[in-house]
């Protein structure tokens, strides 16, 4: 028998167009999963259609999206056997020159679309149970410059995925966490190109290096997979050691 088969299994990964949740859809269709990746815009998915994996449209501020999707899944398939919330911008503007706007817009994509999207998961599944990783930041577990509004989204995903775990046990779901330190993405390129800075970021991991997007996949199959049936609530930190110290 093997506890990390996840061959057949149907997962919706947010955010997969780029970095670490085009990894985590092209890993899940490798390991025989059935995988549709969002994306925000119908340019962003379009490399899925020839790749086998189902690409939607999905902008997780969107209250409607989400819950639309879930149900065309779950009508073709049966069920959604997983939901992966991985979709997430951060900027690094300092936190007394934020505009309103750009903190909306973190805070839409960041939490308030995890959680809209959890609950158009459990309001399609509530009867037959489900499976939700949440991907958040160890900058939700440790302050960092020029990251406030950020690191507060990716903490309160991590509580938030807590609260659901207990809040939803009875109805057959698990929520767990997914915490990546610093991963070599378009996302740390504003750390990369400025060698001062990226010098002292590896100076803080024991490490020394950056993470690559593949070090996250093998954590999100397991939790996807049965060997991780009896694992709710919690929170895998993948981050080269960044906060063991």
């Amino acid at each position: 028998m093997n506890l990390f088969n996840i061959k057949g299994k149907s997962v919706l990964i947010t955010g997969a167009s780029r970095g670490i949740g085009k990894t985590l859809a092209l890993g899940f269709r490798d390991a025989g999963a059935i995988v549709y990746g969002a994306g925000s815009r119908p340019e962003s998915i379009q490399w899925m259609e020839s790749e086998g994996i189902n690409g939607v449209v999905l902008d997780v501020r969107s209250e409607t999206d989400a819950f639309q999707i879930i149900g065309k899944i779950k009508e073709k398939h049966g069920r959604l056997d997983t939901l992966i919330n991985n979709a997430g911008i951060a900027t690094n503007t300092p936190a007394s020159g934020f505009k309103e706007e750009e903190l909306q817009n973190i805070v839409q994509t960041n939490y308030v679309g995890v959680f809209r999207n959890c609950q158009a998961y459990y309001k399609h599944h509530k009867k037959e149970g489900g499976n939700i990783i949440n991907v958040a930041s160890v900058l939700g577990m440790v302050g960092s410059k020029l990251a406030s509004v950020y690191s507060g989204t990716k903490g309160a995903v991590i509580t938030l995925s807590k609260a659901l775990a207990i809040e939803w046990c009875n109805n057959g779901y698990r929520v767990n966490v997914i915490c990546p330190g610093l991963i070599d993405t378009d996302m740390t390129d504003m750390i990369k190109s400025k060698e001062a800075i990226i010098s002292q970021v590896l100076a803080g991991i024991p490490m020394g290096k950056l993470g690559k997007p593949e070090d996250i996949l093998g954590a999100a199959i397991y939790l996807t997979s049965d060997a991780s049936s009896y694992m709710t609530g919690q929170t895998i930190v993948i981050d080269g050691g960044l906060t063991a110290q």
